[in-house]
């Protein structure tokens, strides 16, 4: 089952859909021929063959890819293959997803503006809960697939700028980062689904910020890290993004973060949507049919101590 209608998380108009093609030359009629092309590839991996997709996913992962029908076909085939040796991020969502009283969102806040912004999807994470103990990598790591899912589905923009608010971060935080979720989460994110950073705005940046950057310097495109913006308070976000664009809690005119988690475990919850993130649950590779050998490279090598002290 696949809906192919506008989702009320990630709204766009027809006028910005037409907008994004256009900066990318994009004619409806050679974009289709090159969808239905990857998905004759697709379906001729012996690998992929029986695992789930849909055209909506691919024209994402396509402007992601720059357009580009090879860039694209490697990218989903990452994608599906970091999906598939990852089934502590991917398969546990059909869980909680079905108890109703399990809270999605319990010490940390995450919302994607309603509005694009000149073709940007605005996307703002804070830590809630100063207690450590509440901290949990899965949680997050979970959560921000099956958002991801959603918008390769339903969203349509030319890239993300992310804001974290780091007000409420604490050493303990850090302290309880497992890297190799991290970096399970990252290989999806980064190199499958293939997301554009135009921009990050780190807020209420303090001592800790330093060893944050350190650990994460681990992952990311280093590309990424000349995109960081930082901000001593909330007023300065405001030199680069207008109050239109930005939640309540930073003076804006955008729902609440509180509002948005009420609003988000709602959707997630509705029928359509949470069985189409439990069918996402299929968008995985059968690697015991891959051709040739497969070196699980992403998980080779070691990780640098972060020094804390």
């Amino acid at each position: 089952m696949y809906i192919t209608e506008s989702h009320p998380m990630y709204p766009y108009t027809d006028e910005e859909k037409m907008q994004i093609r256009k900066e990318f030359g994009i004619k409806d009629n050679i974009l289709q021929e090159d969808i239905d092309s990857i998905l004759e590839w697709f379906y001729k991996q012996p690998h992929l063959a029986k695992a789930s997709i849909n055209r909506e996913s691919v024209e994402r992962i396509f402007i992601f890819s720059k357009c580009s029908r090879e860039r694209t076909k490697k990218r989903i085939d990452h994608f599906y293959r970091c999906r598939s040796l990852a089934p502590e991020l991917i398969q546990t969502r059909t869980k909680v997803l079905l108890e109703p009283d399990t809270e999605l969102w319990t010490f940390y806040r995450q919302a994607a503006m309603l509005k694009l912004f000149n073709g940007k999807r605005i996307s703002v994470f804070k830590i809630n809960d100063t207690d450590p103990s509440s901290f949990s990598n899965e949680e997050v790591c979970r959560n921000t697939i099956m958002l991801g899912d959603l918008r390769l589905q339903f969203d349509y923009m030319l890239s993300d700028i992310w804001i974290f608010d780091l007000k409420n971060l604490t050493l303990g935080h850090l302290l309880r980062v497992n890297a190799t979720l991290i970096q399970k989460f990252v290989s999806i994110a980064q190199d499958g689904m293939g997301m554009k950073i135009y921009e990050i705005h780190v807020l209420n940046s303090n001592s800790l910020t330093q060893h944050l950057m350190a650990l994460f310097k681990q992952f990311i495109n280093p590309k990424i890290f000349e995109r960081i913006i930082f901000h001593g308070n909330d007023v300065d976000l405001l030199k680069y993004i207008p109050k239109t664009h930005l939640p309540k809690d930073y003076g804006g005119e955008q729902p609440s973060l509180e509002e948005f988690k009420d609003m988000y475990t709602k959707e997630l919850r509705e029928d359509i949507t949470r069985n189409y993130l439990i069918e996402c649950c299929e968008h995985i590779s059968n690697e015991a049919l891959r051709p040739g050998d497969f070196k699980e490279e992403y998980l080779v090598g070691s990780f640098k101590k972060l020094d804390l002290d």
